[in-house]
């Protein structure tokens, strides 16, 4: 227990110093397009991150929830909008997929690739039979 708190601190930690170096960047942009190179970083810095966060704990909603606000919260400064429908407008036009449909989609991904594995299902039966 003591571990995954400590790597859920860690997790934090890092997402903090990736959303510190873009909100770096977004104070010193004066590019016409310097909203869309924004999102284009949080999309290859931060989303990565984020993902790798919540999948290294057995994700609840409310932790999804809370990461999923964290980015709310960066295309609202990004774009100087009011949260609410603005914001999910700008996620649906920029394809930030809101990070319930991106683990789904990863958690999916990660047992059909476990499933069609051959080394599972000679392994499965095995445990099957230990536990039962």
């Amino acid at each position: 227990m003591y571990v995954l708190k400590h790597m859920e601190r860690l997790y934090v930690t890092l997402i903090m110093l990736k959303l510190n170096s873009i909100g770096r960047l977004i104070v010193k942009r004066f590019a016409g397009n310097s909203e869309l190179i924004t999102i284009e970083l949080l999309r290859s810095c931060c989303l990565p991150v984020l993902l790798c966060a919540i999948e290294s704990l057995v994700p609840r909603v409310c932790d999804i929830n809370s990461r999923n606000n964290c980015i709310n919260t960066a295309v609202a400064k990004i774009f100087r909008v009011y949260f609410g429908v603005n914001v999910d407008f700008i996620r649906q036009m920029t394809e930030l997929t809101s990070l319930h449909i991106l683990v789904y989609e990863r958690r999916s991904r990660f047992f059909s690739k476990l499933y069609q594995s051959s080394l599972f299902r000679t392994l499965m039966p095995l445990f099957y039979e230990r536990m039962f």
